[in-house]
């Protein structure tokens, strides 16, 4: 039996015990206040020096650690409203998980927290009962789970939680603990999140700033377009970017511009507008966006789609000028979700920067249009086709394919206007137009070339197939009589020449030069073009190798007859000077060459500038002094015509260095082009002209003489002199009938 002692020996002792578990729950509430104060202190450090989230998170992550099991930890960020949540950090079970795919609230842990914003500690199995409407999804193994919003004022912004497959894992401490983490981590979130929206709206701002530059540097639209995506790509996810615009019946959508990643598609494609997710936005006036492939799929909208990749996002803003939609601006995505309402805010400012830009194009191609066609019958002029051609000609040099001129003109035209009135005359132009348009195809390029001149480019047409074409123009335009309201009728016909690449010439000027020589042949022969016409060196009394050159001289001579008598004399003189001054054979052929061609350049000039009588105008004259270059353009790449060329380029220099086109002098002057200089003048001076009266030959070579040392080389000079007078029988020649 125990007494009174034994009494207070246990009370004693029990005293003692209860001291030392006081003691002892004192020290570990003393560690684990210590433990959370250090958390905190690490939390608020991590906090105040780390600007990356996901970084931070994972700091977050080992301070949790530890403290409690954090074997599964996770932060999402969302919002109730939104519905979804997205999981920048995540641990499962120890291992660290990347998730792209955004997550739906409802049914969730973190849903449920998100629509409370309370904080949520389940200790055991049984405790899940009570929460019925989450689903254990989180994983079917956990049994302790704290979730914790993250919390701006009202708002919950996100959720920090912990799991374990321990039961009682976590206690109310821990719950405080992470309470007070979250409350710091919502300051960083949201501080980043302020972050991320001036950086965002940072970034729009440049590229607004950007396009204004692209806008005012006056870009073709297709540098525009480049430049806009480019810029767009820095701020959103957008792999596909189009431009459509709405045509002008408003049946279609013309793809103007569109690029897959770094491929162009080519811009020739169009959709019907109707019914379409184009045309909703163009209508509606306002930027739309799709988030998933099946909303998507359950709308017509203008997708390109390559490598069998699926569009499943797509953000579209109209090109909107006032009330009016010129068309659309789209950004689209692999991914879904990639656009959200600030995308929607950029696409639709920069679609108003467009807007500008297409109407601007669009009224300066409508200005350009009319700038480059005749008003009366609407045809492209000669400036736009000679243009053109030039582009055709290039274009064939690298494709290898065929390419034809025909050149053409109204026959009797003059007397229609003389008899009839310039009224009348206009008329015969305009059917001799819808005849070329109800011809020829969508393809080929009609210009009034000037006066009642036509020409038409035919690409990947041969010379067959354009005899074919100028056959059915000469038939269909003999079938259609000009009538005038009383019934009389006046018949109409034309003269067509043709030209084809290559075997006609292997630039825009010979092509034309050798269409004009056939019009001009089949005029002379008083019919219609049925055959392509060339006109041989055996109609001229020359010497020399002229074969390669007979279209151009053809061309040359048919503009005007007088040049004939004028070639032949001056080849003539030519032949015997070079024997006088004892040229080579190489300069004799160059002299001979250039003693014909020196004019050959005059056939780019109007037969009626050529033909003036009285003085000419500073413009005229300027016109006129081109013509050694174009001449010695056109024959320069012509096999063992370049000596010559330098020549005809060269045979209006002066010695005394007032000459052109490059104002040379003395023996800087090429000898050949010497030469040429004094025959030509002297043979000019003989010759009836309608500026002037033919000379006698004694005063003619008298003028020659005192042309010595200023326009002429003394020496050759004195040279010719002594030949003339040796050989009187060369100062004869043909004059102008």
């Amino acid at each position: 039996m125990y007494d009174g002692q034994d009494l207070e020996y246990v009370t004693a002792a029990a005293d003692v015990g209860a001291l030392v578990v006081r003691n002892k729950i004192a020290a570990e509430e003393v560690r684990a206040r210590s433990t959370e104060l250090r958390v905190m202190l690490e939390t608020a450090r991590a906090l105040s020096s780390e600007r990356d989230l996901p970084r931070l998170f994972a700091r977050l992550h080992r301070l949790v650690g530890g403290v409690m099991d954090a074997g599964t930890f996770w932060i999402a960020l969302g919002s109730w409203e939104q519905g979804s949540m997205s999981i920048p950090y995540c641990v499962d079970h120890y291992r660290l998980v990347g998730i792209e795919e955004a997550f739906p609230l409802e049914g969730s842990l973190s849903g449920h927290v998100f629509r409370e914003g309370a904080p949520l500690l389940i200790r055991t199995a049984e405790e899940w009962q009570y929460y019925p409407s989450i689903t254990k999804g989180d994983g079917d193994d956990v049994v302790s789970a704290l979730v914790v919003p993250m919390r701006v004022g009202s708002r919950t912004i996100g959720a920090i939680s912990v799991q374990s497959m321990r039961p009682k894992a976590y206690s109310e401490r821990d719950r405080d603990l992470i309470v007070a983490i979250a409350e710091q981590a919502t300051i960083a979130v949201e501080n980043s999140q302020h972050l991320a929206r001036a950086e965002q709206q940072a970034r729009e701002l440049k590229l607004l700033a950007q396009v204004s530059r692209a806008l005012s540097a006056q870009l073709s639209l297709n540098s525009l377009y480049q430049t806009v995506c480019d810029e767009v790509r820095r701020v959103v996810d957008a792999p596909v970017f189009l431009v459509a615009l709405e045509s002008r019946d408003g049946k279609h959508l013309l793809l103007e511009y569109c690029i897959e990643g770094d491929v162009q598609t080519a811009c020739d494609q169009q959709q019907p507008l109707a019914n379409s997710f184009a045309k909703r936005v163009i209508e509606s006036g306002t930027a739309v966006i799709m988030q998933t492939s099946q909303e998507i799929s359950r709308q017509n909208h203008v997708n390109v789609g390559t490598n069998n990749r699926e569009i499943r996002s797509v953000a579209m803003a109209p090109l909107r000028i006032g009330e009016r939609s010129l068309g659309v601006v789209s950004a689209q995505s692999y991914t879904e979700g990639a656009y959200d309402d600030a995308s929607v805010r950029l696409l639709t400012a920069i679609a108003e920067q467009l807007a500008l830009a297409v109407q601007n194009a669009q009224l300066f191609g409508d200005a350009k249009n009319r700038a480059d066609r005749d008003p009366l019958t609407n045809l492209y002029h000669h400036r736009y086709l000679k243009t053109r051609l030039d582009e055709e000609v290039a274009r064939v040099r690298r494709s290898g394919r065929p390419l034809s001129v025909l050149m053409l003109d109204l026959d009797n035209f003059k007397l229609v206007n003389d008899s009839y009135g310039h009224p009348v005359g206009d008329e015969a132009l305009k059917k001799l137009t819808a005849v070329l348009q109800a011809t020829c195809r969508a393809s080929d390029v009609i210009a009034r070339y000037g006066g009642d001149e036509f020409m038409v480019i035919l690409p990947d047409t041969d010379q067959d197939h354009g005899l074919v074409i100028a056959e059915r123009i000469e038939s269909e335009l003999a079938a259609r009589e000009l009538r005038f309201e009383h019934g009389s009728a006046i018949p109409l016909h034309c003269s067509i020449g043709l030209a084809s690449f290559p075997a006609d010439g292997r630039t825009s000027a010979e092509l034309i030069a050798k269409a004009d020589s056939a019009l001009y042949q089949s005029k002379r022969q008083g019919r219609p073009m049925a055959r392509l016409q060339r006109i041989g060196t055996t109609q001229l009394r020359l010497e020399g190798n002229f074969a390669p050159v007979a279209e151009l001289l053809g061309a040359m001579l048919a503009r005007d007859p007088a040049t004939r008598a004028h070639s032949e004399h001056v080849n003539a003189i030519a032949k015997q000077f070079a024997l006088q001054v004892g040229l080579s054979k190489e300069d004799t052929d160059s002299l001979l060459l250039a003693s014909v061609l020196h004019d050959i350049g005059k056939i780019a000039i109007p037969e009626q500038l050529l033909r003036k009588p009285g003085r000419l105008s500073e413009a005229e004259y300027a016109a006129i002094k081109r013509h050694p270059q174009v001449g010695a353009m056109l024959i320069e790449h012509i096999p063992g015509f370049k000596a010559a060329s330098i020549g005809v380029m060269h045979h209006h220099e002066r010695y005394d260095g007032q000459g052109y086109p490059d104002g040379l002098a003395s023996t800087d002057i090429p000898l050949v082009a010497r030469i040429v200089t004094i025959i030509d003048a002297f043979s000019a001076m003989l010759m009836d002209r309608p500026y002037h009266k033919g000379m006698a030959e004694e005063e003619a070579l008298a003028e020659v003489s005192r042309g010595a040392g200023t326009q002429f080389d003394p020496a050759l000079v004195n040279t010719f002199a002594a030949m003339m007078e040796s050989q009187p029988e060369l100062g004869t020649a043909e004059s102008s009938p």
